[in-house]
């Protein structure tokens, strides 16, 4: 199983990392409804900001290995 989730990321980095992105959302977003009853949409803005910056990683990451 391990070494089918290192191929995927190896071969698929970006929606590796959109899909941890809106999984994690999903659950922080989820949390904070069952505990506060409220939605904070200012926390998207820190998500999307921080999907940036590790598609950004990966991109160059990917630029050194070739």
């Amino acid at each position: 199983m391990f070494k089918k989730y290192k191929e995927f990321t190896e071969k698929h980095p970006y929606v590796y990392v959109i899909l941890i992105m809106v999984f994690t959302s999903f659950i922080g977003i989820s949390i904070e409804y069952i505990v506060n009853k409220s939605f904070i949409g200012g926390g998207l803005y820190t998500a999307i900001a921080l999907t940036l910056i590790e598609l950004l990683r990966v991109r160059r990451r990917n630029n050194l290995k070739n």
